[in-house]
């Protein structure tokens, strides 16, 4: 009997992994969205985008860096610190790298769609294209499809994802 209003509920509200899907959606519709953009760029210009992801997070989390420095150099001086003072500090940092991961998280959710195309895109660039692994002759011919990125985008939220296929990402 359960099953069975459990099977109707589903009907209506959907599954959690459809809504999962569904909340992704637009994100793969912003990477394929900077299909184009990324096209247009010259192959040095793509390889570049990685130096500027890199620079972007930097920014982002320089503030909390640097705070969190000060407080490691405070806890160093552990000789003229009290108990009180140290946990202080202690609690201080734990915290500071709390706001830093957060801040991380946040930069990195930011620039997913595009870093997402840069890889798309680097993949379509590759198709064709072929190199010696282990001896064998190797030719690239994969572009990830959308159910890739939502895969993707899936595990970077800290998810478990199982494709139709049966192949399990975590």
């Amino acid at each position: 009997m359960l099953d069975k209003i459990g099977k109707v509920i589903t009907k209506i509200f959907g599954s959690k992994s459809e809504k999962d899907i569904k909340a992704i959606q637009p994100i793969v519709e912003e990477i394929n969205a900077l299909g184009p953009e990324m096209e247009k760029l010259s192959d040095e210009q793509l390889k570049a985008k990685t130096q500027e992801f890199k620079q972007k997070i930097k920014d982002a989390t320089a503030e909390t860096s640097k705070k969190i420095e000060e407080v490691k150099a405070k806890m160093d001086d552990i000789e003229n610190l009290s108990q009180g003072e140290s946990r202080r500090l202690a609690d201080e940092l734990e915290t500071l790298e709390q706001e830093w991961l957060d801040i991380l998280e946040d930069t990195l959710d930011d620039i997913l769609p595009e870093a997402y195309a840069v890889l798309k895109d680097t993949c379509r660039r590759f198709v064709g294209k072929s190199w010696k692994v282990a001896g064998d002759e190797v030719e690239w011919n994969m572009i990830p499809y959308d159910v890739q990125l939502v895969g993707a985008i899936t595990l970077h939220q800290g998810k478990i994802a199982e494709m139709k296929t049966g192949e399990g990402k975590t």
